[in-house]
Formats: structure tokens, sequence, C-alpha cells
């Protein structure tokens, strides 16, 4: 899996939680009591992946943007000179 896959997975399953975590706390009046712990964990956890694989997929696509550059630039020298 590409790094701009997983950053996909993760922010989609960090957005899903967020209104299942919210729905089931309008709903459940001592939620989390006990959970907040393992919630906030939850959320920091999916936070913290989303965060690392956005700015690895960012480097992924500028290296890749550079690389395009570099062949366009050489096939405009190429044909220069021709």
């Amino acid at each position: 899996m590409s790094n701009g896959d997983l950053f996909y997975v993760c922010g989609s399953v960090l957005a899903v939680s967020a209104v299942l975590i919210s729905f089931i706390g309008l709903r459940v009046k001592s939620f989390p009591g006990r959970f907040v712990p393992l919630v906030a964990l939850w959320f920091v956890a999916l936070v913290g992946a989303s965060t690392t694989f956005a700015v690895l997929h960012a480097q992924d696509e500028e290296r890749a943007k550079a690389a395009e550059d570099t062949a366009a630039s050489e096939l405009d020298e190429e044909t220069e000179a021709q």
C-alpha cells in the first residue's frame, strides 16, 4: 500500500470514528466514563497516523514531480540541441 492509500484509510477511519463516538456520546449519558484514556489514545493514534502518512505522501508527490520536471527539461534540451 502506498503512503497516499494509507493516508486516505487513516483519515476515513478517523472521520468515521469521530461520528460514531459523537453519536455514542450523545446517546449514553455515562460515556466515556472509565474509557476516557482508551478513547483519547484511539484518537491520538489516528491523528498521528493520518498526519504521518499525509506528510510522507506529500514527500512522495514532491519527488515524483521533481523527477517529472527533470525528465521534461532533459527532453527540451535534447530537442533544442537538434
